[in-house]
């Protein structure tokens, strides 16, 4: 339908952002010869690397500037999503289905908080593990990888059906964390 359609012509449109970015500089990186070891390329630092070669200063501003929006963006947007799911589809379909604005207002701002502590924990394990941004991708393309051709045929084949499509990304993070 229209929503699918807008969901999938927006990831598109998005999708055009992250990659050129990545292509773009990591190819500069490369036909520049900068001194970047591996593991500051795992840590995520060839945009900043390039961006302060090729325009000193201002470059790394830029690039933090983009960083700290995109950052800022991002957590904004992931804490609104948990907290309206959990108010509309648990608190209020499940626990007080006569809940009233202002209740559904109060438990999402507690879901924000909770949420924000709980996330900012699961950085601070993540970093005391010493697990660096190149591992976090990894291991996200191995559990989530899997359903995509599913999803993705659940919305364009009539025929799939849901049990194929749960199966298949089920059976895909299995194979994928210990195949």
């Amino acid at each position: 339908t229209s929503a699918s359609r807008g969901y999938l012509l927006g990831g598109i449109c998005w999708f055009a952002i992250p990659f050129s970015l990545a292509t773009s500089l990591g190819l500069a990186s490369t036909a520049l010869m900068l001194p970047i070891t591996k593991e500051e390329s795992s840590a995520g630092l060839v945009p900043p690397a390039v961006a302060t070669h090729l325009m000193g200063d201002a470059g790394s501003f830029l690039i933090l500037t983009m960083l700290f929006m995109a950052i800022v963006s991002t957590g904004s947007a992931e804490s609104i999503a948990v907290s309206s799911l959990v108010a509309y589809d648990i608190y209020r379909e499940y626990i007080n289905p006569e809940a009233t604005g202002e209740q559904i207002l109060k438990v999402s701002r507690v879901v924000i908080i909770f949420f924000g502590l709980i996330m900012g924990a699961f950085s601070i394990a993540l970093d005391i593990l010493g697990l660096d941004l190149g591992w976090i991708f990894l291991f996200m393309g191995i559990c989530i990888g899997s359903a995509v051709v599913p999803l993705w045929n659940m919305m364009t084949w009539n025929k799939a059906s849901a049990r194929g499509a749960v199966m298949a990304a089920w059976g895909g993070l299995l194979l994928g964390l210990f195949g």
